[in-house]
C-alpha cells in the first residue's frame, strides 16, 4: 500500500467525471468495480490508474492504491451493494485472434443485456462483438458489472452498420438475423463461421439488418404460450447453443 497517496477532491472530480461517456472516451479510462471483476482485468494485463479501496489488504501491494471510507465507496459506487472496492482501468484494445462467429447487438440500449451479451460472447468463443452507433457504450460501469469482466477479453468493433457489412463481407461471413418470422436455428445454423444480429430490445431489428441478411433465424415456442418475446441475452444464449452443438 502507498502510504503516501491520499484521497483527494481531484480523484472525487475524476470518478464522478467518469460517468460520462464522454469523458471516459476522452480520457480512456473507465470504473470497475468489486474485486472480482477488477481481478479478471488485470489478469488480462490492464493498466490501473488508480485503486480505492476500504480493505487495506487487498492488492496491498499495488503502488495505486488509496484507502477510502465506507460512506466513500457509496458515493462513487453505482452498485446497490458496494463490494470493497472501485478502480479506476486505462482502456485497451483487444485483438481478434481466430475466426468463427461474431455478433452484433443492433441498439441494444440496456447495460445489463449488453453485459450479458458480452458475457455470452467471452463463453462462447465469439470472435468479436460490435458496438454500432446507438448501442449503449459498454465502458458503462454497468455494463462492465454485468459482464462480470468478460469485456476484459472479448474483442470489440466500433463500426457503423455500413462498415460492419464490409467487414464481414472481407471474413467471408454470411449474416444470420434473429427475428421473430424466421427459421428453425437447426436447419441453418450449421456454418463454421456467420454472425448472428440481435435486435433492439423494443423495437427489434433495424431496417438496415432487415435488408441486409441472408437469413433470419427464430426460436420455437411452446403453442401454449403467450409471450411475445424473449428477452435479448436469454434468446441470444439459445441461438449461441444452438451453433455450438
Amino acid at each position: 500500500m502507498n502510504s503516501n497517496l491520499e484521497f483527494s477532491k481531484s480523484h472525487s472530480k475524476l470518478l464522478i467525471s467518469l460517468r460520462s461517456k464522454k469523458v471516459r472516451w476522452e480520457k480512456q479510462l473507465f470504473i470497475v468495480e468489486t474485486p472480482k471483476v477488477l481481478r479478471e482485468f488485470l489478469s488480462e494485463n490492464f493498466n490501473m490508474v488508480y485503486l480505492f479501496t476500504i480493505d487495506k489488504g487487498f492488492l496491498s501491494d499495488a503502488p495505486e492504491s488509496i484507502i477510502i471510507s465506507n460512506d466513500e465507496l457509496k458515493k462513487y459506487s453505482v452498485l446497490d451493494s458496494p463490494q470493497e472496492c472501485v478502480a479506476i482501468l486505462k482502456m485497451k484494445e483487444i485483438q481478434c485472434s481466430k475466426s468463427s462467429w461474431s455478433l452484433i447487438p443492433d441498439r441494444i440500449q440496456d447495460p445489463g443485456n449488453l453485459g450479458a451479451l458480452i458475457r455470452l460472447a467471452d463463453w462462447f468463443g465469439v470472435d468479436w462483438l460490435a458496438i454500432p452507433p446507438g448501442t449503449v457504450d459498454p465502458y458503462s460501469p454497468k455494463v462492465i458489472h454485468a459482464s462480470m469482466g468478460s469485456l476484459a477479453r472479448v474483442p470489440l468493433r466500433f463500426e457503423t452498420d455500413s462498415e460492419l457489412l464490409v467487414t464481414l463481407a472481407k471474413e467471408n461471413k454470411e449474416i444470420y438475423l434473429a427475428d421473430m418470422l424466421g427459421e428453425k436455428p437447426k436447419n441453418i445454423l450449421n456454418a463454421k463461421s456467420g454472425c448472428l444480429v440481435l435486435g433492439n430490445e423494443g423495437n427489434g431489428p433495424s431496417n438496415f439488418w432487415k435488408k441486409n441478411h441472408d437469413y433470419s433465424v427464430t426460436i420455437d415456442k411452446s403453442t401454449q404460450s403467450k409471450t411475445e418475446s424473449l428477452n435479448v441475452a436469454t434468446a441470444a444464449a439459445i441461438l449461441l447453443y444452438e451453433i455450438n452443438s
